[in-house]
Formats: C-alpha cells, structure tokens, sequence
C-alpha cells in the first residue's frame, strides 16, 4: 500500500515537473523569437547607418558648381549668386538580402535598395583682389512632411570656399587652387506599417509568427568638412569644361535609429499559440557612427553663358555619384 501510494506521488510529481518544462520551452520559443526580432532591428539599423555614413561627408559638401574662372573685385565680374538643385545617390543595394532570423526587411523598414537624397542649393562669389575670390554655399531643406508616405525631412547646411588662380592665359587652361569648410546636420524619418507574416526557427522546430504595428525609421547627421582641391577648364567661348581633383576631411556623427511597438504571435505548426505571444513588444534599436573621415573628391562639368551662365556638374568620391545644375547671375 505505502509502495503503491509512493508510486502514485512520484508519478504525479513527473507530471508536473514536465507539464512545467513544456510550458517553459514554449515560453522560450515566444522569448527566443522576440530576441531574434531585436537583433535583426539592430542588423538593419546598423546596415543602413554605416550605408549612409560613407554618403554624407560627401553630400555635405556637393553644390560648389562654379567652373574656375576667378572673380577680381577690380575688374569684371566682380560678383556672382546662383541657386540649383541636385541629388546623391546612396546604395542600400544589400538591404533586402540581410541575414535576418525573425523579420521580413519589406515587412518591417521602407526603404529602397537606391535613395537619392534630394539639395537645393543657393551660391554667392565675389572677388577679394586680383587672382582671389570668396565663396559662399547654402544647402537648405525646409522641414516637409509628407503623410500618405509616411517621410518627413529637414536640414541646413552652409559653407565657405578660398579660390587663387595660379595660371591663366588666351592659350592656356585655367588653373584654380582651394579650399573650403562647410558643415552639415539633418535628419530624415519614415513610418512603416509592420504587417508580417512568415516563420522562423527555434531549437530546430520550424514556427508560424506575425507582427503587426508601426515602426520609425531616422536617420540623422551632423558633420563637418574640411577640403581641398585643383580645378582646371579652358573658356571656349561657347562653352567652358572643366574638371577638379581633390580631398575632404570629415568629422561629426551620423546615427540610425529604429523605434516602435509591434504585437508579435508565434503559434506552431498545428496553429496553437505559444504561451507569452500576443503581447505588445517595444522596438528600439540604435546605430551612431562616424562619416568618411578622408576622401577624395571628382568633379567634372561645364558651364555655359554670358552675364547669365547655367552649369551642369557631376560630383564622386569613389563610391557616391551626385549630379547638380545651377544658374548664376555675374555682375
């Protein structure tokens, strides 16, 4: 009899014992997915922001497109303002072939493989003494949003350049050396409607999970950069082409970051739900990096007019092409 009721007690006590380790895997199974889902947040993130940190250096500085005839505050022109507009181009080409365990990248960040990043640009010259002019640049985005896209997006930006003509001539091209400093900060964000749908594998066993919420994407930057170039072109009369090489040295920060709320289910193959799913999980994941600190500067274009000029220039730093045009008054 006591044998028997101890029999009874122990095989009761296993019952228990595994109905709590079966409960406790399945409450791993729903830890582990949330787990994987922050860290492909942070994946993505750090991707993106380390995509962007090689762009901006150099877009803080696009917009300079006067060819390198040099202004004399004796002679004529002695002054120059002009706007224009222009783009850079920024690669996420690997965005969509992350290694992610939980997320779907469509799912979850809309963001395309190719984001031209849009500048006005205002310029102002003039010549200081003979052989010598000043410059000044103003990028300036006006805070807009744009709801039905879920974008909103604003930055400022300024700059100031030195030019000295070295060599001139009715025979000879124009040569023009010089440097300038120009500085940077913005930011950019876009809202996505996380509606996910796919699986995802713990300790071997294949799972059934969906995500639905909102999540924001920003991205932010503030820089700063010092460059340095030769410019060389010819004034055909018609038409005066002309091309640059150079350097810049940047410094600042440039950070990603990734936040919302989402309510995750994870169910098996049989559709049961796992203990802990359809809760309400916070996201935050956060990328801060630095910019290209030294790279080089491309510059080829031409320019075209009389008192009145209008100028297409091409800008790359090895791995970012920007395209820009501008006119510009001379008086």
């Amino acid at each position: 009899m006591f044998r028997r009721k101890l029999i009874q007690i122990v095989l009761l006590a296993l019952t228990g014992w595994m109905g709590n380790m079966s409960y406790g895997l399945s409450q791993t199974t729903n830890q582990n997915f949330i787990n994987q889902m922050n860290s492909d947040y942070q994946t993505i993130s750090s991707y993106v922001n380390g995509q962007f940190a090689k762009s901006l250096g150099f877009f803080s500085t696009l917009g300079w497109n006067t060819p390198p005839g040099v202004f004399d505050f004796l002679g004529t022109p002695k002054v120059e303002v002009g706007v224009g507009a222009g783009a850079d181009i920024v690669n996420l080409t690997n965005l969509n072939s992350l290694p992610l365990s939980a997320l779907s990248i469509a799912s979850n960040v809309s963001l395309p493989s190719v984001v031209p990043i849009p500048f006005p640009i205002g310029t102002a010259r003039v010549g200081i003494f003979n052989g010598m002019d000043i410059g000044f640049r103003l990028a300036y985005l006006p805070l807009i949003n744009l709801p039905d896209l879920g974008l909103s997006a604003n930055y400022i930006g300024w700059g100031l350049d030195f030019r000295y003509k070295i060599l001139d001539g009715l025979h000879l091209p124009t040569v023009t050396v010089g440097a300038s400093w120009d500085t940077m900060n913005g930011s950019f964000s876009l809202n996505t409607n996380v509606n996910q749908s796919s699986t995802f594998v713990s300790s071997g066993t294949t799972y059934n999970d969906t995500l639905a919420g909102s999540t924001n994407f920003t991205q932010s930057w503030n820089i700063n950069s010092f460059g340095a170039k030769i410019m060389v072109g010819k004034d055909l009369g018609i038409i005066f082409p002309f091309a640059a090489i150079g350097f810049q040295r940047n410094s600042g920060s440039v950070s990603a970051n990734i936040a919302g709320t989402v309510t995750e289910t994870v169910t098996d193959s049989g559709g049961t739900a796992q203990p802990g799913s359809g809760a309400s999980v916070s996201v935050s994941s956060q990328n801060t990096g630095a910019p290209i600190i030294f790279e080089p500067k491309y510059v080829l274009g031409f320019d075209m007019g009389e008192g009145f000029h209008w100028a297409v220039v091409g800008e790359s730093n090895g791995t970012d092409i920007a395209g820009s045009t501008s006119f510009r008054v001379q008086f």
